[in-house]
């Protein structure tokens, strides 16, 4: 059985490691670094989704013609403007509606997936800074 898409043992280990980082007065580092790992995997999680909906778009032969679309829209590498392509391909889109709510799918994913990375960029900036 899984909570919050993890298991039962590393949610026990999680537990512990809480708890003795209390007792040992380390709590915010022993934070840190569960946060980190929990990035990492959700990060990992996201990389994988976004290449199963894409090659998924591929073989329903949709994908570079929605690309195209978004890209005339105006969507950028970073995704920055990915609400208002959203809006405007669901209105401008006439083809299959099932591969366009896949590509936004894909599209919120990967706008997910960045972020995570920005903060795993940070982190590891800050740790190669620290050491």
């Amino acid at each position: 059985m899984a909570v919050r898409g993890r298991s039962i043992s590393e949610e026990v280990n999680e537990l512990l490691h809480k708890r003795l980082a209390e007792i040992e007065g380390q709590e915010d580092s022993t934070q840190d670094a569960l946060n980190y790992e929990a990035l990492k995997r959700e990060h990992v999680k996201l990389a994988e989704e976004v290449n199963r909906l894409i090659k998924l778009l591929q073989r329903i032969g949709t994908y570079d013609q929605l690309m195209e679309m978004a890209a005339e829209l105006g969507l950028d590498t970073e995704l920055s403007k990915a609400d208002e392509v959203i809006a405007n391909l669901l209105q401008k889109w006439s083809e299959d509606k099932t591969a366009l709510h896949i590509f936004i799918t894909l599209m919120e994913t990967s706008k997910h997936k960045k972020a995570i990375e920005k903060k795993l960029e940070q982190i590891r900036l800050r740790e190669e800074f620290d050491h």
